[in-house]
């Protein structure tokens, strides 16, 4: 982001799993260290995305679904090591067919904590995605409140 926006916003918003798409982690923490950079003082980030302890306490290897006439499915795969959730996705409808593969960065609350702080940002608070309950070990999705120090 450009140099003239350090310290310009109020709130920074990260919505739907728009993180950790980078090849290697460090690049996870630059965009966490832009987030901080381009807030004022007492700012406040909202961050969502996956909670790695949800995903993985009901990790599916593959599935299958239909949307009208279309039928999709999935395979995945999670290295424990790098955090990283492979999806294999395929879908076909009538003689039309197509593939695609995403990699994800999963992180836990604790893990994004320790980022954010790093960057001088403090969370203040941790919820089950959008819904109007406090992060638990099973929730797929958490939404982090963190304010700039």
């Amino acid at each position: 982001m450009p140099a003239r926006w350090t310290g310009r916003f109020d709130a920074v918003l990260n919505l739907f799993t728009s993180f950790g798409f980078f090849a290697h982690p460090t690049e996870d923490v630059h965009v966490v260290r832009e987030f901080a950079r381009v807030l004022k003082p007492d700012g406040v980030l909202v961050w969502h995305g996956g909670s790695r302890d949800g995903v993985m306490a009901r990790f599916l290897e593959r599935d299958w679904w239909t949307s009208g006439k279309t039928l999709f499915a999935q395979e995945r795969e999670f290295d424990p090591l790098s955090g990283v959730l492979t999806v294999h996705s395929t879908w076909r409808r009538g003689t039309k067919s197509g593939n695609r593969e995403h990699r994800l960065r999963l992180y836990n609350a604790t893990r994004l904590s320790e980022l954010f702080a790093d960057a001088g940002l403090v969370v203040e608070q941790a919820w089950d995605g959008f819904d109007d309950r406090p992060l638990g070990r099973t929730a797929s999705e958490m939404l982090l409140v963190a304010r700039k120090e």
